[in-house]
């Protein structure tokens, strides 16, 4: 399946779920859509004088996700190096809510999802969850994709697009509003981004032994997939 199959195909499922009436909240608490998931050790660098993480830490959360599945992701097409050898993948916006601290030592679970595709850009979105299941933060990053010479817009390569097609795609299910609105909102839309099962979700890999702490594709229901 070529890019533009690609995203055609993740925006129709967009709009078919638009279509038949799903709300925002009822996907958040409903449906049973799988993350990209990694579990993450806060460090001495990490916090601040007095023991919790500095709030600059929660960019850091984001990005060791997105780096981790870029890097990581296994397709047909070639490496990631191969596949982004003449793209820049520019960061056009990022932005954070930090809800609570997370202490030298802790571990958190960062769950990654993706919102807005089009050809040439996608929203990551990020939930980040400590061992006891509370928020930490959330927060989103939109990434646009540059020719490298001519730094005009180009699609999306399949190390990218890879997440939108398969049968486990990490399309964000929250809507109208969307991820990135509601976490603009603030506190009146936390119980909606981190509903019961996805505080779970993000306990089980935050409290993971290091055995088993491995990044992964999960959903709620705790079934996992590969990448």
């Amino acid at each position: 399946m070529d890019v533009a199959s690609i995203f055609a195909s993740a925006t129709s499922t967009i709009s078919r779920t638009r279509a038949q009436g799903t709300s925002g909240n009822v996907q958040g608490n409903g449906g049973n859509m799988p993350f990209f998931a990694m579990q993450y050790q806060v460090l001495f660098h990490d916090t601040m004088a007095y023991g919790s993480h500095h709030h600059m830490a929660n960019f850091k959360f984001q990005n060791i996700a997105r780096e981790t599945l870029l890097f990581e992701t296994r397709v047909e097409q070639g490496t990631w190096r191969e596949q982004l050898s003449d793209i820049l993948v520019l960061t056009r916006e990022a932005y954070s809510l930090n809800l609570a601290p997370a202490g030298l030592g802790d571990k958190v679970g960062i769950l990654l999802s993706y919102e807005n595709p089009t050809l040439c850009t996608v929203r990551l979105c990020f939930r980040i969850i400590d061992s006891h299941g509370e928020p930490v933060s959330c927060g989103y990053q939109t990434m646009i994709l540059l020719h490298k010479d001519t730094h005009e817009m180009v699609p999306a390569p399949p190390l990218l697009t890879h997440f939108l097609s398969s049968d486990h795609s990490l399309l964000e299910e929250l809507r109208d509003p969307s991820f990135a609105e509601r976490t603009m909102a603030g506190s009146r839309e936390i119980k909606n981004i981190f509903p019961e099962p996805i505080r779970q979700l993000g306990a089980k890999i935050a409290s993971a032994p290091r055995e088993s702490s491995h990044p992964r594709i999960i959903d709620k229901s705790l079934k996992e997939f590969s990448f």
